[in-house]
């Protein structure tokens, strides 16, 4: 079965089978919390294998040498992947390098395996670090996570669990190094036919800094955290809303959350808010 993502960019987004393939599968292999820093970022768009080994500025600890493979000798700079010598390049390097391959599709979609809350939180930290992050966001149209897609059509009790490793085996038939990022992707892109996704699951790589944007509503009972994601996942941030309010107060709010497929409630919650910071 073919999923079809048909958008404003004129992206299609197709699965194995068809000739055009926009859809780029990312993941970064890191250490083992969302601060740790990235070894190894990966993608692939069906064709060409992106693949990435980055210079550690710490010592990359024997749990994640252990399960990645990937030791750093700081004496004479080489990182070696288990026990043969690989290329690896600063982090800035890296991400620019990442950003020229995804600026040469036409708004590509980034698919991966808990992206949302493991791969992108830290992929983004790192644009934002080395001032990247307004520049990565020109060349992508949003992003897809698997595994809600796994969650969604297979039970537990059927699969085991959604690990992408679990669903590899189980419906591939095939065995892969989990902890290597470039295994990873090209894996999950075989996956990718066993799954069903529309523009609905479609969110902005920036979801996060979007949902953050409405704290002081949240702290202050105005919305809840699910309306929050709901509009940050919908693109929108706390200025979108207030440029709306400025403009054509109730009515700018309006015409804005009710296309979004918000309702008369939460228009009344914004205009709430905006009126009391305004006095």
């Amino acid at each position: 079965m073919k999923n079809k993502i048909d958008m404003e960019y004129s992206l299609t987004a197709y699965t194995i089978g068809d000739d055009l393939i926009f859809a780029l599968f990312l993941r970064n292999l890191i250490g083992l919390s969302r601060k740790s820093g990235i070894t190894q970022l990966a993608a692939f768009d069906g064709t060409t294998v992106f693949n990435e080994y980055v210079s550690p500025r710490e010592v990359i600890s024997p749990k994640v040498s252990e399960l990645t493979g990937l030791t750093f000798d700081f004496s004479c700079d080489q990182m070696y992947h288990h026990g043969k010598p690989v290329d690896c390049r600063f982090i800035q390097i890296v991400l620019l390098k990442f950003i020229d391959f995804i600026s040469k599709k036409k708004k590509p979609i980034l698919f991966g395996h808990n992206i949302a809350a493991f791969d992108i939180p830290i992929l983004m930290n790192k644009l934002r670090q080395h001032s990247l992050l307004s520049e990565f966001l020109l060349h992508i149209y949003g992003c897809i996570d698997t595994i809600k897609l796994a969650r969604r059509k297979f039970k537990t009790k059927d699969i085991g669990n959604h690990k992408q490793q679990t669903l590899v085996t189980k419906l591939l038939g095939i065995e892969y190094d989990a902890h290597n990022a470039c295994a990873d992707v090209t894996s999950l892109f075989q996956l990718l036919e066993h799954f069903e996704y529309s523009e609905k699951d479609v969110f902005p790589f920036n979801a996060a800094l979007l949902t953050d944007s409405y704290i002081p509503l949240i702290r202050a009972s105005h919305i809840t955290k699910l309306t929050a994601r709901r509009l940050a996942h919908s693109g929108l941030c706390l200025k979108h809303l207030q440029l709306a309010f400025n403009r054509d107060s109730e009515n700018g709010l309006k015409s804005i959350l009710l296309e979004h497929g918000f309702n008369a409630k939460t228009v009344t919650s914004f205009t709430k808010y905006f009126t009391c910071t305004e006095e």
